[in-house]
């Protein structure tokens, strides 16, 4: 079962539209107000890694779920490390599901 769902997430990153400089909001689910611009750096085939250029207010937390929005893609994610890196902060997402938004 572990195999399986490993898989399935190669599938979802690999269908994904994301590249390395789309610019995306990351939107936590619990507190939907929020809105945390930044831009992608690296996308791995079962995870996100985002730049933000000044921190958050509230730095995401380790485990909490995120929705990862850019134009066309909707990636619901969990917060798996957060790195102070200068004035900004780079955070790494683990992708749980992705779904197409329909234009």
């Amino acid at each position: 079962m572990v195999i399986r769902a490993r898989l399935q997430g190669r599938r979802r990153a690999k269908s994904s539209g994301i590249k390395a400089g789309t610019p995306v909001v990351l939107i936590p689910l619990a507190d939907v107000l929020t809105r945390l611009h930044g831009a992608v750096v690296t996308v791995s085939t079962c995870g996100v890694k985002v730049h933000f250029e000044t921190r958050p207010k509230e730095q995401p937390r380790a485990g909490e779920i995120y929705r990862v929005q850019s134009r066309d893609d909707l990636i619901l994610c969990e917060v798996r490390c957060v790195e102070v890196a200068g004035a900004g902060a780079d955070i790494g997402l683990q992708i749980v599901q992705r779904e197409l938004e329909s234009t």
